[in-house]
């Protein structure tokens, strides 16, 4: 299974401190129960992974995804999903003042600083790879059509069946109004959703 891959967003959605924020950027890099994870990995990471899963159950149920997903072309339709959490990214990095007091580069550069903290816990295909997307501002690209053409040749890339991934800029263009509007409209909701679920230190693993 593909991972949503929205860095960007889990990364906001996370808990102001560098161990949230590593375990909900790892949620698309680990498999297994909180339970086993547990086993390797301190507490703190895991309930951020637990976090990072619940928010993608929360997205993938909510029923503007499924809107959003029409909007996709047909010939990857069954990566729809994965789109338009991409997309969603898109739209976050240009409306980024409006979802965080810090610039995006201070903010990225944060989120940097604690990969590197917690480097040894870091799956290979991510912690190998630290230095050169830490150089390329990975978290950086989203925001340009450019940027988001390059994401979309990467994922591509991942296997070969992930091909038709390769022009999703398309749907972007064609369809920009009705994704802005669907970020504008669900991510304040999944922002509050995120609150209501309290600290992630209470949430049992």
């Amino acid at each position: 299974m593909l991972a949503a891959l929205n860095y960007l967003a889990h990364l906001l959605l996370a808990e102001d401190a560098p161990a949230s924020r590593v375990g909900n950027l790892l949620g698309d890099f680990v498999t297994g129960t909180p339970a086993a994870l547990a086993e390797r990995l301190p507490r703190a990471i895991v309930q951020g992974i637990v976090r990072h899963r619940e928010i993608d159950r929360f997205t993938d149920d909510h029923p503007l995804t499924a809107h959003l997903k029409t909007f996709v072309d047909p010939s990857r339709r069954r990566f729809a999903g994965v789109v338009v959490d991409l997309v969603h990214d898109h739209f976050l990095t240009r409306h980024w003042a409006e979802h965080c007091p810090q610039p995006l580069e201070v903010f990225t550069a944060d989120c940097n600083a604690a990969l590197l903290e917690h480097r040894a816990i870091l799956p290979s295909g991510l912690g190998d790879s630290l230095e050169d997307r830490i150089a390329d501002r990975w978290l950086e690209h989203y925001g340009t059509d450019a940027g988001m053409n390059d994401v979309f040749h990467r994922v591509a890339l991942r296997r070969p069946s992930f091909a038709p991934i390769r022009d999703a800029i398309a749907d972007l263009q064609a369809h920009r109004p009705e994704f802005e509007a669907g970020f504008h409209e669900f991510f304040p909701e999944l922002r509050r959703w995120v609150q209501a679920l309290g600290p992630e230190a209470a949430r049992e693993i």
